[in-house]
């Protein structure tokens, strides 16, 4: 029945139901068997009536019995011991049958069928332990089948088998049936027990979360209040004027500070009530003046932005005992609320009186609410809009303590409201709180009427205590106001479109951020740092700003209306001329998964809030820096594209020009490539370039001398000798070419400083060109032209060992052949053996 890890405690406490379930159903037992006895005797006048009187006395002693018993369950002995008193009535039915039985035809008796029957039913309306049961079991199959087994003569033994077999069954059945029940009537008590533990676990982890909550959050309202006290003190001036610009800063620190205190409180507050512990303070309260200060106060907000405010007040006093405190809440939170959500058109208040109760109503011309979300309006931490793109911001706890507000007033509160149209709230407040809530404390005036002396009305049921003191943590009607005040736009419009004294070359950055408060200090701070500034609303608004304002740099806050910041990322992305556009993501949401998913995305930098002006300047201007090397880099790539295009122009004019040598640039680029390789030179543009353009100095000599296929006269070599100063004067004209221009201008000088144009000597002359020439006159000896026929490799090997130290560089040539030879152009065989080793 029971488990190894179930605890002693657990089996205690199903033992105690167990009695108690088993004292109620004994009576159950018991009526059920004083009523039964009695109808089944009908069956005694049928089936022996010659026993009638022996059957019927039995019958009423077993009715007696269990009146006895019913009575005995009620009582001490019945309390301390409902099992035995169980098995009691068990045997006294049973017995009674078995007796039955033995009176008339003993085994050959129908009524055998009876003690099934008792058997059957017993273990469903006083369902015992097992062994309780198997015990009962055996005692009324003993005293069945013993005086049986002494009958002198037993004259049918088929009819004894088979009542046997039935009885048998039977008691194995009701045994077995009882073991399996009472397994899962613990399982079942054991699962209600987990759960009833679990449940006050979790009552109890409530409200340590409720505690906790609370405490964290007054911990946190101490220094915040320590904080706004002397904020409001510059805010006001008490510490001297401030500057335009500082005064700003000061507002928008003290207005923030006030929102955050705020939430505090809600906070604070839904602790209260989650917890139950928020309590009613009632003061004599005019209605009337509370609506007036409230819509004179919200009034000039709505006027900045647009939104007609006024009260609709029915004639007649409206005054009652109410919680001041809790009326301003409610009446300030709709009206917040109201103020949000309505970018044009009329906010009404509405105040009257309706028999005994007060009702107040808020309605605006807003955005208005889904039918399908209206249910939801008054739940906790629920927002019409949740997504990251929501156009308002919010906790979603106003309307939640509203609702909770007016449950504490013993009101109702109701919403009406189409998307698109508008929202109606209506508020139905009691006037006569002091007497639906008792255990309100009641301030009471002296004057006429109800305003009479506190001592009146003091007594067990109401609880005193002192006038409460000024509490600094709680925001004023005024406060409110302005905290609302930083999503008008407006009171900001001429600072953010005020121009920038920055430099057209500065670094242009589009920040993008849908709280005003933080767009301006943004705009303000980066604007002194030296950056021009373009700022957006939104994502949506970011977009097109990117297109038309050309930005530099992108910073933007992920949580937007319209477009959020990863929507915006995506898309700049996705564009094929804005794809390398460095992105900064700001968000409030530390949640790794979202640093994750802005940088997947494409993001270059990801920063959470408070925003750090220092780091987001720095982070800044190195996106930038990289921006621009990556520029360079892809300039330089595309200069040396353009580079090795007007390379292989030239190189290729030539060859067009003179057809005995075409080929021949590519050729020495060949060679020349081969040789830097063996030497372990970087074949690098400048080499490439001085390869192909060696020759292009050609271009200015005349065709009768370059083309001409007889041996040159000496004037005519003095002017063919000329073209590596007429190539490196060409090449000089390009800013690209000025180092290529110097090799090709010495490629014909040679090694011992007998060449031209300079007479260069050894080192003297730059590596490159030493290469070019080795690899320009190989090219030349194993080439056909109109005035000679090639050499064959062998003899071209041997003028480049025979010119070896004169004209050419030892290892420039050493490196050629070996090149050659790795290559399999030349054999061993065509080296002299003297060279062969110095290769």
């Amino acid at each position: 029945m029971s488990e190894v890890a179930d605890p002693p405690s657990l089996h205690h406490q199903f033992l105690d139901e167990a009695r108690q379930r088993t004292q109620r159903n004994t009576r159950v037992a018991a009526v059920a068997a004083a009523i039964a006895f009695p109808v089944f005797g009908l069956l005694d006048f049928v089936m022996y009536p010659d026993y009638l009187a022996a059957l019927l006395t039995l019958r009423l002693a077993v009715v007696l019995a269990s009146i006895v018993i019913y009575f005995t369950a009620y009582s001490t002995i019945g309390q301390h011991y409902p099992f035995l008193l169980a098995m009691v009535q068990y045997l006294v039915c049973s017995l009674g049958l078995v007796i039955m039985v033995h009176l008339t035809e003993g085994y050959l008796s129908p009524y055998y069928a009876g003690i099934n029957l008792v058997l059957i039913v017993f273990v469903a309306i006083l369902p015992l332990h097992t062994l309780p049961t198997l015990f009962i079991c055996l005692v009324v199959y003993a005293a069945y089948i013993i005086p049986v087994l002494f009958t002198p003569q037993i004259q049918n033994w088929a009819i004894l088998a088979n009542n046997n077999f039935f009885l048998l069954g039977t008691i194995l059945l009701v045994a077995l049936s009882a073991h399996f029940s009472s397994r899962l009537r613990f399982k079942e008590f054991a699962a209600r027990y987990r759960l009833a533990q679990a449940n006050e676990e979790l009552k109890t982890m409530d409200v340590l979360k409720s505690q906790f909550f609370a405490n964290v959050s007054h911990e946190v309202r101490t220094p915040l209040t320590s904080i706004i006290s002397p904020v409001q003190g510059l805010y006001q001036g008490d510490a001297g004027t401030l500057t335009r610009e500082q005064h700003q800063l000061i507002a928008q620190v003290y207005r923030n500070g006030l929102r955050l205190l705020d939430m505090i409180n809600q906070m604070l507050d839904f602790a209260k009530y989650d917890a139950r512990r928020m309590q009613l303070r009632l003061t004599w309260v005019n209605m009337l003046d509370v609506c007036e200060d409230m819509t004179t106060v919200f009034g000039d907000v709505c006027r900045r932005k647009g939104v007609q405010l006024r009260l609709n007040a029915a004639p007649g006093a409206v005054e009652a005992y109410l919680d001041r405190e809790k009326i301003e809440r409610i009446l300030s939170n709709l009206l917040r609320n109201a103020v949000k959500f309505t970018d044009s058109g009329s906010i009404v208040v509405g105040l009257r009186a309706e028999r005994d109760s007060i009702v107040l109503t808020v309605t605006d011309s807003g955005i208005g609410i889904p039918t399908d979300r209206l249910d939801a309006v008054f739940e906790r931490f629920r927002q019409v809009d949740g997504s990251s793109t929501r156009r308002y911001e919010g906790t979603g706890l106003g309307l939640a303590i509203v609702k909770e507000a007016v449950e504490l007033l013993h009101g109702t509160i109701d919403v009406e409201s189409e998307a698109g149209t508008g929202t109606t709230f209506t508020v139905g407040i009691p006037a006569n709180l002091d007497v639906l809530a008792p255990d309100a404390f009641i301030e009471r005036r002296e004057g006429d009427d109800r305003r009479r002396g506190e001592a009146d009305y003091s007594g067990p049921e109401r609880r005193r205590s002192a006038r409460r003191t000024d509490d600094f943590a709680h925001l004023s009607v005024r406060e409110l106001a302005l905290m609302e005040s930083q999503s008008i736009e407006t009171q900001l419009s001429d600072e953010i479109q005020a121009p920038q004294h920055v430099g057209e070359d500065a670094t242009h950055v589009l920040y993008v951020e849908d709280n005003v408060d933080l767009r301006a200090f943004v705009y303000r701070m980066l604007g002194n740092h030296g950056y021009r500034v373009t700022v957006a609303h939104d994502g949506l608004e970011g977009w097109k700003a990117i297109t038309s304002a050309e930005p530099d740099i992108v910073v933007t806050d992920v949580m937007m209306p319209h477009m959020d910041g990863f929507e915006l990322l995506r898309r700049i992305r996705q564009d094929e001329q804005l794809h390398q556009l460095p992105v900064i993501m700001i968000t409030a949401k530390s949640e790794m998964e979202s640093r994750i998913e802005g940088l997947e995305s494409g993001a270059d930098d990801y920063l959470a809030k408070p925003i750090n002006i220092r780091e987001l300047d720095a982070r800044i201007k190195n996106l930038i820096h990289m921006r621009k090397l990556q520029q360079s880099e892809a300039h330089a790539r595309y200069l040396e594209q353009r580079i090795r295009e007007l390379s292989f122009s030239f190189a290729r004019t030539l060859e067009l020009r003179d057809r005995y040598t075409a080929g021949h640039s590519y050729d020495v680029l060949h060679y020349g490539s081969l040789i830097a390789e063996e030497l372990g030179v970087s074949v690098d543009m400048t080499l490439r370039e001085s390869l192909l353009l060696h020759d292009v100095g050609k271009l200015g000599i005349p065709d009768s001398i370059l083309l001409k296929e007889g041996p040159l006269s000496s004037e005519e070599w003095e002017v063919m000798k000329s073209h590596a100063e007429l190539g490196a004067a060409l090449l000089r004209t390009f800013d690209s070419f000025h180092t290529v221009s110097d090799i090709i201008l010495a490629h014909q000088e040679r090694y011992d400083g007998s060449g031209y144009p300079r007479g260069l000597k050894g080192e003297e002359i730059p590596l490159q060109a030493r290469i070019i020439a080795v690899a320009d006159s190989w090219h030349a000896m194993t080439e056909d032209r109109p005035y000679r026929k090639a050499l064959r490799s062998e003899q071209a090997i041997a003028e480049l060992y025979r010119n070896k130290g004169r004209q050419f560089d030892p290892r420039v040539v050493d490196a050629f052949l070996r090149g050659l030879r790795r290559q399999q152009r030349i054999s061993v065989d065509e080296i002299p053996r003297a060279e062969f080793h110095a290769i």
